[in-house]
């Protein structure tokens, strides 16, 4: 659905890590409330990991078809990629120019299944909308699922049929044995991880048209771009001038703060120039949240 006039809809916001049956009831649900349903699949530019494995296109197939399982008219549910931006503002301001790209810029809108409550945060960040509530479904959890997956555990019942048989072919790609991998290795990262607050320090070094990236060898992120950095020592000072990234989301171990300093990185750091153009284009390409890095300190939010 796309409008220039005034509409209204519900949107739905999540990451879907894969959606099952709670989700396609709360977006029945909001069909029979609503003329119309936007689904937003959330951070949709992040490379696979163990936290988010599946693609937008991935997601957005498997929640369609499981709909259409339960009956749903896929002509009144839009589905549109949402990036994470690690930070709060712009991440609804995202999801503000999607509703009104979908559903015009004076629909009347009401959110659905993002927060369990009406909170002083979801009014402040989407002043007008309104709050629609959906049954809550107990049962199947994501996370739950995603564990028997990359424990090569039986897959929980209650699953949408389209959901399972997705996730029974999915260790048959070639990246399934990598987030095996990744998967065991965060869990004994967690375990033998120090006591916090956990800091990084990183370079974003600039070469002229080119961007110098380190390739992670490691379990973790294995084969993909970061900046380069290393952990800060617990009585090591903040380097003057460093850009600050906490979000508690950002990391895919341990809450982490990453201090990043604009200028060449120590010559023990090996990696590649990368032409930045060619680095923008790729955001699930990059670690974690380096690309969101990447594109807030060059300007291209």
């Amino acid at each position: 659905m796309n409008s220039s006039g005034s509409g209204e809809g519900a949107v739905f916001v999540g990451r879907f890590q894969p959606p099952h049956h709670a989700h396609v009831s709360t977006v029945l649900a909001a069909l029979d409330a609503a003329p119309h349903v936007l689904v937003l699949l959330g951070s949709a530019n992040l490379a696979r990991s163990i936290k988010n494995p599946f693609t937008a296109r991935e997601r957005h197939a498997m929640f369609a078809a499981a709909l259409a399982e339960r009956g749903a008219d896929l002509h009144r549910v839009t589905f549109r990629p949402l990036p994470d931006r690690f930070d709060a503002d712009l991440w609804a301001a995202d999801v503000r120019s999607l509703a009104a790209e979908v559903f015009g810029p004076d629909a009347r809108v009401a959110l659905v299944g993002f927060e369990k409550d009406a909170s002083t945060s979801y009014l402040r960040w989407f002043p007008g909308w309104t709050r629609l509530l959906t049954p809550e479904e107990p049962g199947l959890n994501a996370t739950d699922i995603r564990a028997a997956l990359f424990n090569r555990q039986p897959l929980p019942d209650g699953l949408p049929g389209p959901v399972r048989d997705f996730l029974l072919h999915f260790p048959q790609g070639r990246g399934f044995p990598r987030l095996v991998r990744e998967w065991h290795a965060a869990l004994q990262a967690k375990a033998t991880a120090a006591p916090g607050p956990h800091r990084e320090i990183r370079w974003l070094d600039v070469r002229g048209p080119d961007i110098y990236l380190h390739k992670r060898t490691q379990d973790i992120g294995q084969g993909l771009w970061e900046l380069p950095g290393r952990p800060l020592g617990a009585g090591e000072g903040v380097p003057a001038g460093a850009a600050v990234f906490d979000h508690p989301s950002r990391s895919l171990v341990v809450p982490a703060t990453a201090y990043v300093i604009r200028g060449l990185s120590p010559p023990e750091f090996t990696g590649e120039l990368i032409p930045i153009t060619h680095a923008l284009l790729r955001p699930r390409r990059f670690f974690e949240d380096h690309h969101v890095i990447l594109t807030r300190l060059l300007g291209q939010v």
